[in-house]
């Protein structure tokens, strides 16, 4: 009662509101949510929506800051839980002489979706690396999960970042001399160099769809592994230089300059990829001179459990461990299914009553391949229908979305959400949860791979459809370059490059090759020279695979892609 105004103070306090509500719209609250709500709703109607804005690269700082392209953001707690090893490890490469990887110039962490290999690579990148190497000239952090994040932009950026001259300056040299430039001062300087995801530079995720690709099998498919690290067994050397082509550089040139950036004495290049890129290897599958690769394994168990306790979540170990064991302590599962538990409305942050509500929960009687899909499944289950939707949205993205592209497509008039502030609330849950990251740098939302692919696959044609109209109206309503001599980089494609993934997944091939001939082709190889590019968007023309037919009305269609990919 001490704060409530009395007397004269009250008397005055009651004529500025009513004078207040006379001369202003005015909004009541009795609580911080509700003020959030107002005050984003309020605001909205002066905020200038940028429904072009696809792709974010950070400006280029001057060495030794650090620059850091594009933010991680899939972290779900405050801290990095565990990992010290792993931790430990790297430091060693790069601060222990007598460590048998402190020779090797590049170091790949090579683990299957949701291990946390980006996690702990981004912890030591921004908290240990500048202390331990000694004179560092700048670091980098380059992520290739980013949807313009090529091999191109990455050398123009790399380039520009250890020379400092601009960007514009860069692209006006040939592609071999940035290459051999930035090699040359690389070899001369010691920078770090993270190069995030790279396994969607290589073949096996080279591909339009790869946002949506689950990775169980590839190992099996790709014979993922290094002779003597992981030692081939005899009579394995045939079929592993068979399969390992998948993990190619998708673009030669990259694969080259892969090679060369091992021989490099100074920088340090540090990779995360789910797959060991063959072009690090010998022939026989051994590792390059200058280069180490470390398999990430799973978690402790006593880091599993502290990842869970992150959580606040209950739970005695001798329930939680049998579980775990399950899905081999998989870090992503331990989250997701944290914040399940976290937000149960019946007894929230309590697993035991939680199991008791969901007794055909039971990853235990399931194969390791199927219970990472049980396991989200129940994790999602316990999303509202609007909450569920925006997720479903983001997942049928192949990059971050935007919030402003999130409000065009799902706040309004007949759509999913009435205001902004409902939106915002729907966002903040999943990001809770730890099954969304936004980058606030950028106002950017994106799903973990492993999140993206589960909850597309666990939708049925129909559902899927339905967004890929949504989809298709947005991207068909933004402006693009008019004549392709205009087209200067990949960005400028990329309104047409949805559009024409929208059209695919409508299954309206005819359309989606009528695009491709009047926006794509000669933008592509006339002026950007990406033939591959152009190969991975005709390459989803055909549904059944590369021995079928392509779906397309007009024989003279049929013929214009073969003779396409052909050449």
């Amino acid at each position: 009662m001490a704060d409530v105004e009395r007397g004269e103070g009250a008397t005055k306090l009651e004529a500025l509101k009513e004078r207040v509500r006379t001369e202003r719209v005015v909004n009541s609250f009795t609580s911080p949510v509700e003020l959030q709500a107002q005050v984003i709703n309020s605001l909205s109607y002066y905020r200038q929506p940028n429904l072009s804005a696809f792709h974010f690269i950070s400006d280029i700082p001057v060495p030794p800051k650090p620059y850091i392209a594009h933010p991680y953001t899939l972290l779900q707690t405050q801290t990095l839980v565990g990992r010290q090893a792993e931790l430990n490890l790297l430091t060693n490469w790069v601060a222990e002489p007598t460590s048998e990887m402190y020779h090797a110039h590049i170091l790949t962490i090579v683990a299957m979706g949701g291990m946390g290999k980006s996690a702990f690579t981004w912890k030591w990148f921004l908290d240990i690396a500048p202390n331990k190497i000694e004179k560092l000239s700048g670091r980098m952090w380059w992520s290739f999960y980013e949807s313009d994040a090529t091999f191109e932009n990455f050398v123009n950026r790399a380039l520009a970042y250890v020379t400092q001259r601009a960007k514009e300056d860069i692209q006006k040299l040939s592609r071999p001399e940035r290459e051999e430039q930035l090699l040359t001062l690389l070899d001369r300087e010691p920078y770090l160099l993270v190069l995030d995801g790279l396994e969607r530079m290589l073949m096996a995720y080279s591909r339009m769809d790869a946002a949506h690709l689950a990775d169980d099998d590839l190992d099996q498919q790709t014979a993922n592994t290094v002779a003597g690290v992981l030692s081939l067994p005899e009579g394995a050397v045939q079929p592993f230089t068979e399969q390992h082509r998948l993990r190619r550089a998708a673009d030669p040139h990259m694969g080259i300059f892969l090679r060369k950036l091992a021989q490099v004495r100074a920088a340090r290049i540090l990779i995360t990829s789910r797959l060991y890129p063959a072009d690090l290897q010998t022939a026989v599958g051994s590792e390059r001179p200058g280069c180490k690769a470390v398999f990430l394994q799973k978690l402790s168990d006593d880091d599993a459990l502290n990842l869970w306790r992150a959580f606040g979540i209950s739970g005695s170990r001798e329930a939680l461990l049998p579980l775990f064991h399950t899905f081999d302590n998989h870090p992503l599962l331990v989250q997701a299914l944290a914040g399940e538990v976290a937000h149960d409305r019946r007894s929230p942050g309590n697993f035991d009553h939680w199991q008791k509500n969901h007794p055909d929960f039971n990853p235990f009687s399931l194969p390791l391949v199927q219970v990472k899909s049980h396991v989200l499944t129940f994790a999602l289950r316990g999303l509202d229908e609007m909450t569920s939707n925006v997720l479903k949205t983001i997942a049928a993205f192949r990059m971050p979305a935007t919030y402003d592209t999130l409000v065009a497509l799902l706040v309004g008039k007949d759509k999913a959400f009435s205001n902004e502030s409902m939106l915002v609330a729907a966002l903040a849950t999943l990001e809770d949860r730890g099954l969304l990251g936004w980058d606030r740098q950028a106002n950017r939302y994106d799903l973990h791979p492993i999140v993206r692919g589960v909850t597309w696959s666990g939708l049925d044609d129909q559902t899927r459809r339905s967004i890929y109209k949504t989809l298709n109206v947005h991207f068909a309503s933004l402006p693009t370059v008019a004549n392709w001599r205009q087209v200067s980089s990949l960005d400028d494609l990329t309104e047409s490059i949805e559009l024409y993934n929208t059209l695919i997944g409508l299954e309206r091939y005819d359309d989606a090759i009528r695009l491709f001939e009047s926006r794509l082709d000669q933008a592509l190889l006339y002026r950007l020279g990406a033939s591959r590019k152009s190969a991975e968007l005709l390459e989803m023309l055909f549904p059944d695979g590369l021995d079928r037919l392509p779906p397309l009305g007009l024989p003279e269609w049929q013929a214009y892609v073969y003779m396409f990919l052909a050449t």
